[in-house]
């Protein structure tokens, strides 16, 4: 995947070639590049500035789809909210064609049909997904439906995976962005160390995963981090998200910083 950035100066250009309608230029302030490399490579910042925007093409040309997988060291960590969170902003702020994937064997997503979700057809019994808030849910998923959404044409595909007992691994394994729930509360740090002795055998600590771990503690985040011999910028705190269908905007740079994860 290549990265185009684009000024301000050629923005009326490109909006002729994607369209007068195109959300390719939203109204928020987005990331730029940073000279700073490591391993030879430019490294995404945050350092906003309104008149720089990045795209990210495929090598035909066209915007790429990034798949998501979102994972909890234990039950209760809070996936399907985060899940909820990130679908809203990819489908409201961004203006992508966003899925989200409930791939855990609870058929709890489809609670939400009475709560405003509306089905694709008539018959509701024939429908494997229903669309709400511009976002398309897709309940109770089987493994031989996965490759079928996959190439529908969705811009973020966001993998609800349940807790450390029930997710499909190799699901996981294969997203383009993993991402790890977990609390470094006394009572429920043993499952973050769970997880990791689990892939310390098979990935190198999770090399790749982004670890957003919920606490208040500066100090537990770093020490977690360093203890498990993982870097800075993989350990993340997650912030408390009051409402996952509308999000506050103070929340809008921390859901680009996830997005823009290695």
């Amino acid at each position: 995947m290549s990265v185009i950035i684009i000024t301000k100066k050629l923005q009326e250009h490109v909006r002729e070639v994607l369209g007068k309608r195109s959300t390719a230029f939203p109204s928020m302030k987005i990331p730029t590049m940073s000279p700073r490399k490591r391993n030879g490579l430019f490294l995404l910042c945050y350092i906003r500035k309104e008149d720089i925007i990045i795209f990210h093409f495929d090598k035909n040309g066209t915007f790429s789809r990034r798949t998501i997988g979102i994972t909890g060291c234990g039950s209760g960590a809070g996936v399907t909210h985060l899940s909820i969170a990130l679908c809203s902003f990819c489908a409201s702020k961004l203006g992508k064609k966003t899925a989200y994937l409930e791939y855990h064997g609870r058929d709890e997503i489809s609670q939400l049909l009475s709560h405003g979700g509306r089905s694709a057809s008539a018959d509701p019994e024939q429908d494997i997904f229903f669309e709400l808030r511009g976002v398309d849910y897709y309940p109770n998923l089987s493994e031989d439906q996965i490759p079928t959404i996959l190439n529908l044409g969705y811009h973020y595909l966001i993998f609800d995976l349940g807790s450390f007992g029930e997710t499909d691994f190799s699901e996981f394994l294969r997203c383009d962005l993993k991402l790890v729930l977990g609390s470094l509360a006394p009572w429920k740090v043993q499952y973050c160390q769970e997880f990791l002795a689990y892939f310390h055998h098979t990935t190198n600590l999770g090399e790749g995963f982004t670890y957003l771990m919920q606490t208040g503690n500066a100090k537990d985040l770093t020490h977690f981090g360093k203890s498990n011999q993982l870097s800075k910028s993989n350990v993340i705190a997650t912030p408390f998200i009051k409402n996952p269908f509308r999000l506050e905007r103070d929340l809008f740079f921390f859901f680009q910083e996830l997005l823009s994860a290695h």
